[in-house]
């Protein structure tokens, strides 16, 4: 994610945790109840305002929540009651993380990118793929949503309009098994069209 696209949600952090927990997340929190069992520690990359962060844990989740941006991290800690930091906790990293990041010693159950992929150049789409094979366990969970179609906001952030066979093609090739796909409408109401896509890390045994 480039720099503008951080300063953006730095920039307009109160404003979009407060739009981002209004959203109708019915929908997506569904599949994340339905493949990712509870119990997990899952690593979610891009947590924005710490909303699935917080259902994660409601699960009974461990989760090791991930922003670029320190605004946002902020704005999603103000949220964490004294109950839910025992099962949450909040960094600030940005995908892909330096080779030397204490995070890629890690490895974890489950792992979440949800509105992230579009925000990541083409260039460093491979080495972001290869970072979630190395932090899954085998038969680990990678859960991905990112949106197709036009955009009504206009702003520096970056946007790919990412298709979901280039998506799958991408894991696929590093050995991963797609298990899921499902298109969903927009919890804003907005005129764009949201795939959420799950993938089993190499050698899951089911």
């Amino acid at each position: 994610m480039g720099n503008p696209t951080i300063s953006w949600y730095d920039d307009n952090a109160e404003q979009l945790a407060s739009r981002y927990d209004q959203t109708d997340a019915a929908t997506l929190h569904g599949l994340l109840a339905k493949w990712i069992p509870s119990g997990s520690n899952v690593l979610e990359i891009g947590c924005g305002s710490g909303r699935d962060a917080f259902f994660l844990a409601s699960l009974g989740c461990t989760v090791t929540a991930l922003d670029g941006s320190e605004s946002m991290i902020a704005e999603a800690r103000k949220k964490l009651s004294a109950q839910e930091a025992a099962n949450v906790s909040f960094q600030t990293a940005l995908f892909p993380l330096p080779d030397d990041h204490l995070l890629l010693s890690r490895k974890f159950n489950a792992l979440t990118a949800i509105a992230v992929l579009m925000h990541i150049p083409d260039t460093e789409l491979f080495p972001f793929a290869c970072q979630v094979k190395s932090l899954l366990e085998d038969g680990g969970i990678f859960f991905c949503s990112f949106c197709c179609g036009e955009r009504q906001e206009k702003d520096v952030r970056l946007y790919v309009d990412r298709e979901p066979g280039e998506v799958q093609l991408l894991f696929e090739r590093l050995g991963f098994r797609l298990l899921a796909r499902e298109e969903t409408k927009d919890g804003l109401g907005r005129n764009m069209l949201w795939t959420s896509m799950v993938f089993s890390s190499p050698n899951r045994r089911t």
